[in-house]
């Protein structure tokens, strides 16, 4: 979701509130986000086909769905030079991934066109033969996997970094399409949501390709079990689409490993030690969302607060050993240096170590949605006391709001504070002060009385 969409040159949906707004009021904004039933791997037509605008580079957030931190960081972070070197691939993130794999395969031939043409060929002898890097976030990965094992992108391909990317979906998309957001999502919120996302087929493709559903069987069943999608609501054809994608790629990379089609680098990187929802639990009626299970085979740990950590690992590299680890959540990977660093070392075809945990390593909860004038638990989990954490509130361009909160001890072994904020959307920044580590992310505050439906 990190491309602004446009209709007749005004956004669409780019997570920003006036957007939100627009987006909770019937009408002809949520016309043009829906998709029309049935569209599979089509483009769409008429209101609903919507042109590209730019990278998200601020803080955006939708309550219970996502958040945000934007592109800013990373693409000036990696310091490539010149810029011909750097292309954004920009889509549109409702479509299939099918469709922005193809389209990803055109954009790849013209600026590798474009590179030949240009490139100074005594400074750069293999110019005939550029080879590209990819570093993906999130759903991205699984559109450049397409490309690369069902359109042909191996050719072409020397690195793959994955960037929090499912690889083998997330629980997270069963919220997506259900309308069962996180408690305390104002329940217009959740509605209008699941309503509009129902009709994306990337985010069918997103769902849990593992066992993620505890019954009353004594270990979890995968969603095409029998009677699992009608428990949950979800579309059957949704759930068979998302398993025959994720069929599609790892077949086809099977076929081309047999053929000796040339091969990529392939470096995952994932966010862990953060609650994240593995799976979710259906018994009788009652349906739960579920961040653990016991240790007799069943999901174990964390991840970034989105992705689980058993899914930011790609099934070919068969054990979670292979991805690098960090202690950041889902929203603000892309930011933080020492990913930074990593992706840096990727391109440059610099060797890449696996980066060990900190001794003061620490996770939070933090909320993306609230209320102005209402307190906002922050809360950090197992966290030493000394590190001496702080929260603050900062703007979209970074200047502090209100003074540092201390996290205190909550009698529970953890840390906890209340901050409260003015309307508006901010960014939550937690901090050891003694250290320097810490964790960033979106919130959206709203006025009292925006806790009902708008009306246009």
């Amino acid at each position: 979701m990190g491309t602004s969409l446009l209709h007749e040159g005004r956004n669409v949906w780019n997570l920003s509130p006036e957007a939100l707004a627009g987006l909770l009021r019937p009408g002809k904004l949520r016309r043009r986000l829906m998709l029309p039933e049935g569209i599979q791997d089509n483009d769409p037509e008429g209101e609903s086909a919507l042109t590209l605008g730019n990278m998200i580079e601020v803080p955006r957030v939708l309550p219970g769905l996502v958040s945000h931190l934007g592109y800013r960081d990373l693409l000036t972070g990696l310091g490539i030079q010149p810029s011909e070197r750097l292309a954004v691939f920009r889509y549109d993130w409702r479509l299939s991934n099918r469709n922005s794999a193809e389209k990803l395969k055109v954009f790849v031939e013209r600026r590798l066109a474009l590179w030949q043409e240009r490139i100074d060929r005594l400074q750069h002898p293999d110019a005939e033969e550029p080879k590209v890097v990819f570093l993906c976030r999130s759903m991205g990965g699984l559109v450049v996997k397409y490309y690369l094992e069902c359109l042909g992108g191996r050719e072409t391909t020397r690195t793959v970094a994955t960037l929090g990317t499912p690889h083998q979906g997330s629980a997270k998309a069963i919220r997506f399409l259900t309308g069962r957001f996180v408690p305390g999502t104002p329940r217009w919120i959740s509605e209008w949501l699941a309503e509009i996302c129902g009709t994306f087929p990337s985010l069918g493709q997103l769902l849990p390709r593992y066992r993620a559903v505890l019954t009353d069987s004594p270990r979890p069943r995968p969603l095409n079990a029998t009677g699992i999608a009608d428990k949950l609501s979800l579309p059957t054809a949704t759930v068979e689409d998302m398993f025959r994608f994720h069929e599609q790629i790892e077949n086809n990379r099977i076929r081309n490993d047999q053929a000796n089609k040339p091969g990529y680098d392939l470096v995952p990187l994932g966010g862990h030690g953060l609650r994240t929802v593995h799976g979710v639990s259906v018994v009788g009626d009652r349906i739960r969302f579920l961040s653990s299970f016991d240790e007799t085979g069943g999901w174990q740990g964390d991840g970034d607060s989105t992705v689980p950590t058993i899914s930011a690992t790609p099934a070919e590299l068969e054990s979670t050993a292979y991805t690098h680890w960090f202690p950041f959540r889902h929203a603000t990977l892309a930011n933080e240096a020492p990913v930074l660093d990593a992706l840096r070392k990727i391109y440059q075809s610099v060797e890449v170590k696996k980066y060990l945990a900190t001794d003061v390593e620490f996770a939070v909860d933090l909320p993306d949605f609230a209320v102005a004038g209402e307190p906002m638990e922050i809360t950090a989990p197992d966290a030493d006391p000394t590190l001496d954490i702080s929260a603050r509130l900062l703007s979209q361009d970074g200047h502090q709001m209100l003074a540092d909160v201390p996290l205190q001890p909550d009698g529970q072994g953890g840390l906890r504070c209340e901050l409260r904020a003015p309307a508006g959307l901010w960014t939550l920044d937690v901090r050891s002060r003694k250290q320097g580590v810490g964790h960033r992310d979106a919130v959206l505050v709203t006025s009292a009385d925006a806790s009902a439906p708008l009306s246009e």
